[in-house]
Formats: structure tokens, C-alpha cells, sequence
């Protein structure tokens, strides 16, 4: 006698959506992006060409600044085509890790670090390696209303400061004189991208009359120095220092008043104070 055989159920099995490349291609905020990886890319082909001279390194260091104005502008464009996805998030940190994080690395290893041998090999990857870290802990946050602070620097202005740095000095020196001012400064980027310190973002920041006016002032200031120098990538490090400088500061600050708390995080509820009244009743 045959045993009894259950009816199986069949089971349907959806495979996950894939978003359609074609419409990826065809989004614009995805072609800024793709113009920032370009940027990245391209910096990284200058620094691999044999025999180049210092113009070669300060162009590079340049393409890392026009990076970061694609970058900014994807997201613009993103928010003004209400095109905003989890596949441009993905794409716009794979292409900063290439323009903010290998660029700038390689940049300063090909002017100065290899002077320090291994140890300006690891500090290379050390920033390389921090820069992913803040990339995957800022991708884990959840997504909302934009913050006014980040929890530590992020990539692309430590990516920005280190290749204008190089820029600097490479116009400046046109040929490195010792690897260790270049050396503590990468090591310093790469702390403050992985840390808890607390830095202003501009993502709250309103473009009223005048902030534009107080920008522009500003930036004509920046190139009048610039083309009085002629270093227009030390004049621009000059804003980008302060920034950098501007987190510890504020946490010692904050440390000192004892209001430390970690950037990029609602503020913990305060509890209710009643002079003089009872707290009011779970009946009411």
C-alpha cells in the first residue's frame, strides 16, 4: 500500500526588482555624478603618466575641486527633478570614494608620501580606508530631512583639503622638501572622518540675499589674493583649514560646557519639570 502523499503547495518566487539601467542612464542627476567619478578617474590617469612635472599634480589636485562641484550639483538637480532614488545614493558614494578617497590619496603619495616608504603607504590607504568607513556609516543612517551637522568630517571636504594642500605646495615648492607636514595632515584627515566630531553641513544653510552677497564678497576676495600670489590653491585651502579646524574646536566647546552629543542625531528629549504642580494623571 502507497503511503499517503501530502498535495505540495507550489511556491511563487518573485526575483527582486532591478532598477532599469536605461532609465539610470537616461536621469540627469546621474550625469552629474557620472561627471564626478570622470573627474576622479581622470586624476587618477594624470598621476599615472611617467615623468610628469608639478603643473601635472596641481591640474590633478583641481580636477578633486571640480568633483566636488558635480557633487554638489547632483543632489541639487535631484531635489529640482524630484528624481531622488537608493540607486543615485549608492552610485554618488561609489563615485566619491574613487574622487575624494583613491584621488587625493594617490595625489599625495606621488608627490611626497613615497619619500616614507611603507609608512606613506599605509598613511595612503589609511585614508582611503577612512573615507570608505564614513561613506558605509553615513549610507546606514536613515534617511530624512536634511541635518545641520555630520558626525565627523566627511569625505569630500577631507578629499578637497588634502588635494589642495598637495596643490599648494606643489606650486608653491615645485619639488617636495620632506614627506612628514603632508604625512600628519593626511593622518588627520583620516582620524576626523571616522571620529564623532561634530561639523556644520551647509544642507540647512538658506541661500538668502545676504549669504549670496557675503559669498560672492568672499570669493572675490579669495581670487584677488590668488592672482596676487599667484597659488590660487593655497587661497582656497585657506576657508578649507578653518573648516577643518572648526569641529574640534566646537566639541572642545561643547565638551567645556558639557553638551557634547553625537552629530547627526535628534537631541535627547528633555524630561518635564513641574514647580510646584503635580504631574497630571494617566486618567485625564
Amino acid at each position: 500500500m502507497r503511503p499517503c502523499r501530502r498535495d505540495v503547495v507550489p511556491v511563487s518566487w518573485d526575483p527582486p526588482r532591478v532598477p532599469s539601467m536605461l532609465r539610470q542612464f537616461l536621469s540627469p542627476p546621474n550625469w552629474f555624478t557620472a561627471a564626478n567619478l570622470f573627474c576622479g578617474f581622470y586624476a587618477i590617469h594624470l598621476l599615472m603618466r611617467p615623468g610628469q612635472d608639478y603643473r601635472v599634480t596641481v591640474f590633478a589636485g583641481w580636477l578633486v575641486l571640480f568633483g566636488a562641484v558635480f557633487d554638489m550639483l547632483d543632489g541639487r538637480v535631484a531635489r529640482m527633478t524630484k528624481s531622488d532614488s537608493a540607486f543615485g545614493t549608492q552610485l554618488d558614494s561609489l563615485s566619491d570614494i574613487v574622487t575624494f578617497g583613491l584621488a587625493p590619496a594617490l595625489l599625495a603619495w606621488d608627490w611626497c608620501l613615497h619619500r616614507a616608504g611603507w609608512a606613506g603607504l599605509a598613511l595612503a590607504f589609511l585614508f582611503v580606508l577612512c573615507g570608505a568607513f564614513r561613506l558605509a556609516r553615513f549610507n546606514c543612517q536613515v534617511a530624512g530631512k536634511p541635518i545641520s551637522e555630520s558626525c565627523g568630517i566627511t569625505i569630500t571636504m577631507a578629499g578637497i583639503t588634502l588635494a589642495l594642500l598637495v596643490a599648494a605646495f606643489a606650486t608653491a615648492e615645485r619639488d617636495p622638501r620632506h614627506p612628514w607636514n603632508t604625512a600628519l595632515i593626511t593622518a588627520a584627515l583620516s582620524l576626523l572622518m571616522v571620529s564623532r566630531v561634530p561639523y556644520r553641513t551647509f544642507k540647512t544653510l538658506r541661500m538668502s540675499p545676504v549669504v549670496v552677497a557675503c559669498l560672492a564678497l568672499l570669493l572675490g576676495v579669495l581670487a584677488a589674493f590668488g592672482a596676487r600670489f599667484h597659488n590660487f590653491a593655497a587661497v582656497l585651502l585657506l576657508p578649507g583649514a578653518l573648516y577643518v579646524a572648526s569641529g574640534p574646536v566646537e566639541a572642545l566647546v561643547r565638551i567645556g560646557l558639557g553638551r557634547l552629543r553625537p552629530a547627526g542625531h535628534a537631541p535627547e528629549p528633555e524630561e518635564d519639570l513641574f514647580d510646584d504642580e503635580e504631574p497630571p494623571s494617566g486618567d485625564a
